[in-house]
């Protein structure tokens, strides 16, 4: 509720009812929404999201990407740089890390950090014998980042580069899973130059 202070300034107050009317239909909103979105995905037949997909594949560059596979990693990202760092933004409950990410995954359905950490990950980008070759690094995340199903481990310091005591390579099609619930799912896709735009 909206009242005028004698300043005449807007001041906003909630009485306990408000509040908690506040908080139940956020809540019922959230849960609406994500019913909604999967009830939708699941009306369109298999064969419209497989060609829906191979259309946004093909117009790829070469290079590698990360696909995101799940309800919040959705989205292609571009691996250009020598170094792509994945977190998530600090809640209100947090601290920020004060480092800057490449591609934020906001996982926090209701305002909490779920699986994805503050910096959870990176994407290092060498050269061996003048090709590129991808290598995952997880950045001691809370609930870990996995490689194909299994648990990586972690960069003890978060320094820039590919530690190779613990920076696994990447193949094309490996599957990224942060946390191990299966949600926060991406797939390492490799495009050759001389397949781009073949699809």
């Amino acid at each position: 509720m909206a009242k005028y202070s004698p300043s005449g300034s807007l001041v906003w107050s909630f009485s306990m009812d408000s509040f908690q009317n506040a908080i139940t239909k956020i809540e019922k909103m959230i849960r609406t929404s994500r019913l909604n979105d999967l009830d939708g995905m699941m009306k369109v037949a298999q064969a419209q999201r497989i060609s829906e997909i191979g259309g946004a594949i093909s117009k790829l560059d070469p290079g590698g990407y990360l696909v995101g596979c799940g309800p919040y990693t959705q989205g292609i990202y571009r691996l250009s740089a020598s170094e792509t760092v994945f977190g998530r933004q600090a809640t209100l409950f947090e601290e920020p890390v004060g480092k800057v990410l490449d591609f934020s995954i906001n996982d926090c359905v209701t305002f909490r950090p779920r699986e994805v950490s503050r910096r959870h990950f990176k994407i290092t980008q060498d050269r061996i014998d003048s090709q590129a070759v991808y290598f995952i690094t997880d950045l001691g995340s809370s609930c870990g980042t996995y490689l194909n199903g299994a648990l990586l481990d972690a960069q003890k310091q978060d320094n820039p580069g590919t530690d190779t005591s613990v920076a696994k390579p990447l193949a094309d099609l490996d599957v990224i899973s942060l946390g191990p619930n299966l949600v926060n799912l991406l797939i390492f896709l490799l495009i050759p130059a001389e397949n781009s735009g073949s699809g």
